[in-house]
């Protein structure tokens, strides 16, 4: 797989971004401005139902502080995750330098199954669960929770998730 033609759009909890950055980025520090070095300019993206979303964030002043705190565009979008697939689509095909003509060349980069996963599953893209994060499970919402354990159902029923395959290789 070309990794070059590979972007991240990544659910980071927002008020712990603009508050205490250091809490919701990869540690150490070094390790995201290697993943910024590696996908320059408009190639990450933050999907955020918090900032970003028109219906929340009306001023997009959310959005303004995430994006000043870690330097990553975040995307002004209309409906929340997990049906904005269309919105990340128009942002990477209104900016060509990124090189993403479809949803393949996306990996979906979230905590929540029932968003971001099943975002990037509707859209055809790559889905990267983080299943722990910075809270601990017991201090995550009942959806959170109830996810955790649906996903370890499916895991000791034998469901795994298919093994990438890249669409230049084929």
């Amino acid at each position: 797989m070309d990794m070059n033609t590979l972007n991240i759009s990544a659910t980071l909890n927002v008020f712990k971004l603009i508050t205490r950055p250091a809490l919701c980025l990869p540690h150490p520090q070094e390790h995201f401005q290697r993943l910024k070095d590696a996908y320059p300019g408009r190639r990450l993206l933050v999907v955020s139902n918090t900032a970003g979303a028109l219906s929340l964030d009306t001023s997009g002043d959310l959005a303004s502080a995430v994006e000043k705190s870690t330097g990553i565009h975040v995307l002004p979008h209309s409906s929340k995750k997990p049906g904005c697939g269309p919105d990340i689509m128009s942002y990477f095909l209104s900016h060509p330098e990124t090189g993403v003509t479809k949803p393949q060349q996306i990996a979906i980069v979230g905590d929540r199954l029932t968003t971001d996963v099943m975002m990037a599953n509707l859209m055809g893209s790559y889905a990267v669960w983080v299943k722990n994060g910075v809270v601990p499970v017991e201090e995550t919402s009942v959806f959170a929770r109830l996810e955790q354990r649906f996903a370890g159902f499916l895991q000791r029923k034998g469901y795994e998730a298919p093994k990438p395959i890249s669409s230049f290789e084929e």
